[in-house]
């Protein structure tokens, strides 16, 4: 192929799978948890190629019509056109091609039934479904084929749902999109990451947010768009050259009130940001324009951040380290009073959970301390939600979760953790709406993220969700876990050879963030980025991420804090 030639074939795939609604698919998976993603390589966002793929040849045979078919999955220029010219006319409006995307690695195999069927087999590591949820699925597959001679030429007459992509093509023509949904109170925005095609992105990312949170989500975060909002047509996100993105909605959403749309205007903006050249948004609905006020910084917020220095024990003081000093906070007096090996503190900086000799307790600007909430043996260092519960739980009794409220009243928070696993951390997201925990179990560390039900009037946690992330992390020692920003974790695990960290995306990429040559390191705490990650070693020193390494500050410490 000539080289002009295969900058064509590689920009009509950017339009190969414009969402539609959820639908199944034969032979192709697109439900169960969405894992953690494939470690793709450092160029997975891709160049923009153009894939144009040919039709088939006059008396080709099955298995040049079969390998045609799966090629032409490259482009969806006129509803997979090219791919439906190697369908049986009986067949070409009953093959779904927008179902899922199921991506493969490695060479195809081809095996004959009969005279009428083939299978196509290969290794799938993930699938994509038609609301762009992204689902690690390490297996062999095998579909079935059917076919049919018309006018003396083999046609495909049964195929299933949905389409096949090899990974590097995967790679050049999906990008990842984050999706914002709500909390019950509407204080804080909720991602949830997506993958589309680039060239149908907008168009996918407006249609997943119209259809609601994912199940792994639903319960604990919420859509403000009246149900049965949709958009009025799927080329109804116009973008001029200002950046702003014109999106058409269908009478549905008329039934919002005015705070709803603004929240409505909100999700939208947000979730079309990196999308293109959009900047804001204005909705109309069936051609009328709304007038929607924009909430300002007052509304909730994307990414919160924390103070970039980091929050510690040291020397007897506690509070914000720089320049060989450590800034005290109003209730440092307190933490150290209470022997502190572990602190959370929140995001207005009034309420510090702290486990300490006693056990975990909470400390709060202006208010008497109070004996500690949680005395039970073995507790892992506590979590501090943004509605004010302190979430504690003995390391050897995984389903043992409890949230107290402000006033020291416990709340049982329901789980199915394995019995016979320990709990080496656990720490609420600065949404509320999830928790990431790390255990130790006989085969070797686990990584679990779920999403948080609470109740609806007092906010107070009531059970975890089905986990959106279970994965083992392999050999090592599980140590801990943080959030790194609003849809990545880091672990910590502790091998033979050193310390292990690496970031989980929450429905994306898993990464290897190196390791510290100590396997003796005791915590890991996130921040703004990976930027913001720090390690406490077996020395009691604190190493940074630095660009892709990890560098000793030579700053000793007896603890660093989590801040919300």
């Amino acid at each position: 192929m000539t080289e002009r030639g295969l900058r064509r074939v590689l920009a009509a795939a950017i339009a190969i799978v414009v969402v539609a609604g959820a639908s199944g698919c034969v032979g192709i998976p697109g439900d169960g948890p969405v894992n953690q993603g494939l470690s793709l390589s450092a160029g997975s966002g891709g160049a923009n190629f153009d894939f144009n793929p040919e039709g088939p040849e006059l008396g080709a045979s099955k298995e040049s019509i079969l390998k045609g078919f799966v090629a032409a999955f490259t482009s969806a220029t006129g509803g997979y056109a090219v791919a439906k010219k190697f369908l049986a006319s009986t067949f070409k409006d009953k093959w779904d091609p927008r179902a899922s995307v199921q991506v493969r690695t490695g060479q195809p195999r081809l095996s004959a039934v009969n005279d009428s069927t083939i299978l196509y087999s290969f290794d799938t590591i993930a699938t994509v479904d038609a609301l762009g949820a992204y689902t690690e699925s390490s297996q062999p597959s095998t579909l079935q084929f059917g076919f049919v001679k018309e006018d003396g030429q083999w046609r495909i007459n049964a195929a299933p749902a949905g389409i096949v992509l090899s990974d590097q093509t995967f790679q050049r023509i999906f990008t990842q999109q984050t999706l914002y949904f709500l909390d019950s109170n509407n204080e804080h925005l909720v991602p949830d990451l997506r993958w589309f095609p680039r060239g149908t992105a907008a168009t996918g990312v407006a249609t997943s947010l119209l259809a609601g949170p994912p199940t792994w989500l639903k319960g604990a975060a919420f859509s403000r768009f009246p149900e049965g909002t949709q958009l009025s047509d799927a080329g109804s996100i116009v973008t001029p050259e200002d950046g702003v993105a014109t999106i058409d909605l269908s009478k549905e959403s008329l039934a919002a009130s005015p705070r709803e749309r603004q929240l409505m205007k909100l999700q939208l903006s947000e979730s079309l940001r990196s999308v293109g050249n959009i900047s804001s948004v204005r909705i109309s609905v069936e051609g009328t324009p709304l007038q929607i006020d924009d909430l300002g910084a007052s509304g909730p917020q994307a990414d919160t951040k924390v103070d970039a220095q980091a929050l510690v024990l040291r020397k007897g003081e506690f509070g914000f380290y720089a320049n060989g000093q450590v800034a005290a906070l109003s209730l440092s007096r307190a933490v150290v009073a209470l022997k502190a090996r572990a602190a959370t503190l929140s995001s207005d900086g009034a309420s510090i959970a702290v486990l300490g000799a006693g056990g975990v307790s909470l400390l709060r600007k202006g208010v008497a301390q109070t004996p500690p909430l949680d005395t039970r043996a073995g507790l892992v260092a506590p979590s501090l939600d943004e509605n004010g519960y302190v979430w504690s739980v003995p390391s050897n009794q995984p389903n043992a979760i409890t949230a107290f409220d402000p006033a020291g009243t416990p709340h049982p928070v329901m789980a199915a953790l394995p019995g016979d696993s320990q709990v080496q951390s656990l720490e609420v997201s600065r949404d509320g709406a999830r928790v990431v925990i790390l255990l130790s179990t006989p085969t070797g560390p686990r990584l679990i993220v779920s999403a948080i039900l609470r109740d609806p009037d007092k906010q107070a946690p009531l059970s975890l969700k089905a986990p959106i992330v279970d994965l083992p992390l392999g050999d090592g020692g599980a140590v801990d876990a943080t959030w790194v920003d609003q849809l990545t974790v880091a672990t910590l695990v502790s091998t033979s050879e050193g310390s292990n960290i690496e970031a989980f995306t929450i429905g994306g990429q898993r990464q290897s963030l190196d390791s510290l040559p100590s396997n003796a390191a005791s915590a890991i705490v996130g921040g703004n980025g990976q930027t913001g990650l720090r390690v406490l070693a077996g020395d009691s020193t604190i190493w940074a991420f630095q660009g892709s390494s990890w560098q000793n500050t030579r700053v000793k410490v007896d603890f660093i804090a989590t801040q919300r």
